[in-house]
């Protein structure tokens, strides 16, 4: 039992070329845990599994639907070294990293010609003044955004009959970048962006820029992205590494500027689990 065990897992580890398989002998040894999923779950319609990797524009196009579908992701900053004189963080954070989730929308195309990126992937943030992520950019730190599906797992079903739901299994995407603070806008336009901002966030309405009786002072600014770096799920059925920045770029809702991949936007794919 225990050679078979580790072939079993020797052929896990084993990277895709053009298909990978889990023998059905191998299934039932998986299956034997009474608490596991079984083939029914996947519903398996041969002897064989056969699982084969999206190709890297696929991926980028979910990569694209992740961050439409995102209302919140963890933004990760450096605080300022030295700190500065009216600093209240210690003095052995200087330098160092930290992650906070903050709220994000894909609200680039409510903004007006003159001011929008054309949908290109850059996401929309209302920042708060007297927060740490806006503090660190405000002393010049870049930033970074992590999405992911996680709390989508008891929707998707399990990727290799006989296991178990696996959040690693899920897709996710950190995007590099910085921080654009938007400049003021026309009555006309931030109602625009307000109403798909708060499509989201119903409860930012309290702090949105210029509210009456806001706890905080805020801003409207957007993460323009330079670099994003992918993980679809297990490496041998989905792609990770380095998305192709122009074509992260090019993806719209509906379909792809000219020259970009094969034309299909975010709404021709579907994440793991989601109804069509």
């Amino acid at each position: 039992m225990v050679s078979r065990v580790l072939g079993l897992l020797a052929l896990c580890s084993v990277p895709l070329t053009q298909a990978f398989v889990i023998p059905h002998d191998a299934q039932a040894l998986l299956s034997s845990d009474a608490s596991v999923h079984t083939l029914s779950d996947v519903e398996a319609t041969s002897d064989i599994e056969t699982f084969t990797r999206p190709n890297w524009f696929e991926s980028t196009l979910l990569a694209r639907r992740l961050l439409a579908k995102s209302s919140s992701g963890v933004i990760s900053t450096i605080f300022p070294n030295p700190p500065p004189p009216n600093s209240r963080s210690p003095a052995s954070v200087a330098g160092l990293p930290i992650g906070l989730r903050e709220y994000i929308a894909d609200c680039e195309s409510s903004l007006p010609s003159e001011l929008s990126h054309s949908d290109n992937g850059d996401p929309t943030i209302l920042a708060l003044r007297v927060a740490t992520t806006f503090k660190n950019t405000g002393a010049g730190s870049n930033l970074s955004l992590e999405l992911d599906w996680w709390d989508h797992l008891e929707e998707a079903v399990p990727v290799y009959p006989g296991l178990p739901r696996s959040p690693a299994a899920l897709p996710r995407v950190t995007l590099f970048g910085y921080l654009e603070p938007l400049p003021e806008l026309s009555a006309h336009s931030a109602a625009q962006l307000e109403q798909c901002f708060l499509a989201s966030h119903p409860d930012a309405k309290v702090w949105l820029p210029g509210a009456s009786r806001s706890p905080h002072s805020s801003f409207w600014a957007r993460m323009v992205v330079t670099s994003a770096y992918w993980i679809g799920g297990f490496g041998d059925v989905q792609q990770i590494g380095w998305i192709d920045i122009d074509e992260w770029k090019g993806i719209r809702p509906y379909e792809s500027v000219g020259g970009v991949g094969d034309g299909r936007g975010w709404e021709d794919v579907r994440l793991p689990g989601e109804k069509e």
